[in-house]
């Protein structure tokens, strides 16, 4: 399980840099940086699929740690399916709420 969660953890970290990298670019049109935002997100979808495809694999002893994970990694993905940002204020509140969720993810799989 620690292979995995350090895995999760690299990954979260490098979203994280992408996210803050997005930041920086506000100097970009707003089409291209609402678009990076897009593509960052189903990048994150795609991920979060492949984390848990592994976690089923891997966590069946421990079902009530897994059911608040998989929780947690729900809650992730409809913050990833959120409509694409049309201004940056709608941008900057999607951020936020994807570094939260983010985090959450996190703090569970670094008590494991």
């Amino acid at each position: 399980m620690s292979h995995i969660g350090d895995n999760v953890v690299s990954f979260f970290k490098n979203a994280a840099t992408k996210l803050e990298e997005l930041q920086v670019q506000t100097t970009l049109g707003k089409a291209e940086l609402s678009d990076k935002f897009e593509e960052i997100k189903k990048e994150t979808q795609h991920k979060i699929s492949q984390m848990r495809a592994d976690l089923n694999g891997v966590v069946k002893d421990k079902k009530e740690s897994f059911d608040h994970l998989k929780t947690k990694l729900e809650h992730l993905e409809v913050q990833l399916a959120l409509g694409k940002a049309e201004t940056i204020e709608e941008l900057k509140e999607q951020k936020k709420k994807l570094t939260v969720a983010i985090r959450d993810v996190k703090n569970i799989l670094a008590k494991d």
